[in-house]
């Protein structure tokens, strides 16, 4: 079961029960009567033929609380995109494709599928409220979907924005861009440059770079859409400049929520960098330090506090039972801190 307790600066909205996932659902479906909801699905080709794609349709079938849903996609071959709309024919809800082809920037992808589908929403102008879900997700639920959408779409809660948090745990604990890199990243600005209302708000949220969330339509159309893997951390620092706090909440998605495991070394430690990018453009913004000597001040504090980040890591993988591979997890903090100071 989980817990009860509210910390940081938005509200937490845990999953303390299953017998409320029916009701969510119907009484859900009513208000998007009034307020229709859409999807978002941004997608890169290889996902499409993937088995968690196609569980993802299956579970959609059944989401009677969506209006629309946008399937945003780029590098997507001419075979599977012939095959779409036979494919997308099982739902019942309005579907859109949009696809996008390759552009010189390669990091644009995801970002650039999100933004095209939000602009195309806000000027279709039927649909209030916008979700956006990763296709990647093999334990998708329709359900952890309708408590996301429910956070923003119930009258009484009065949310602008919600987004999803849940555990990366499955045979093993994963995350690890998150607990190794961005949660220790965030505590080293705290340590370098004391406090600060951005860095408390981001460190209020779970898992900040839970791609699932659901907002608004003024307030999707309104937000800047970061490109590559910024896109998340670039978005919650737009909601920080234009959204109360109290109109800003996180949603318990269950447990068990299984991603797709990115491998391990390269493709992490290139997603760390785009991050540090995006946090350190958007911590210059609010003006902080934006020089080497910040740069250097955060990466040694970083290497402290990924130390023990990867202790805590270790003891929550030993009382749960869970294999720890020790040598690969300072491994990758070790490229992590790299990443972050690629001169030392």
């Amino acid at each position: 079961m989980s817990d009860f307790a509210q910390a940081g600066l938005i509200c937490t909205l845990q999953r303390l029960n299953d017998s409320h996932l029916a009701r969510v659902e119907t009484e859900l479906t009513e208000l998007a009567r009034a307020r229709p909801i859409a999807l978002v699905l941004p997608c890169h080709g290889r996902d499409l033929e993937q088995p968690a794609f196609a569980r993802m349709l299956e579970e959609l079938r059944g989401a009677a609380f969506l209006h629309e849903i946008v399937l945003s996609m780029n590098e997507v071959a001419p075979a599977a995109l012939e095959a779409l709309p036979a494919r997308l024919a099982i739902l019942p809800q309005k579907t859109t494709l949009l696809h996008h082809e390759p552009c010189a920037d390669q990091r644009a992808g995801k970002g650039r599928n999100v933004r095209a589908a939000i602009a195309h929403l806000a000027r279709a102008g039927e649909c209030a409220i916008i979700a956006t879900q990763d296709c990647d997700v093999t334990s998708f639920q329709r359900t952890d979907l309708a408590r996301l959408c429910f956070a923003v779409a119930h009258p009484q809660l009065g949310y602008r924005f919600a987004k999803m948090y849940y555990s990366r745990v499955t045979d093993r604990l994963y995350g690890r861009v998150s607990r190794l890199f961005l949660a220790p990243l965030l505590h080293a600005v705290v340590r370098v440059a004391g406090h600060h209302p951005l860095v408390d708000f981001l460190l209020s949220f779970r898992y900040p770079l839970a791609g699932e969330v659901a907002f608004t339509r003024e307030l999707a159309a309104e937000l800047p859409v970061s490109s590559g893997w910024g896109l998340e951390i670039g978005q919650l620092c737009a909601v920080f400049r234009r959204v109360d706090p109290r109109e800003v909440c996180q949603v318990d998605g269950g447990s068990g929520y299984d991603h797709k495991h990115q491998p391990a070394a390269t493709a992490l430690a290139d997603m760390a960098a785009e991050i540090a990018r995006e946090l350190f453009t958007q911590l210059a913004a609010e003006g902080l330090a934006n020089d080497a000597a910040f740069h250097a001040a955060v990466a040694a504090a970083y290497r402290r506090e990924a130390a023990h980040a990867l202790r805590r890591s270790a003891s929550l993988a030993l009382i749960n039972g869970l294999p720890f591979d020790e040598a690969a997890e300072q491994e990758m903090f070790t490229g992590f801190a790299r990443a972050l100071n690629p001169g030392a």
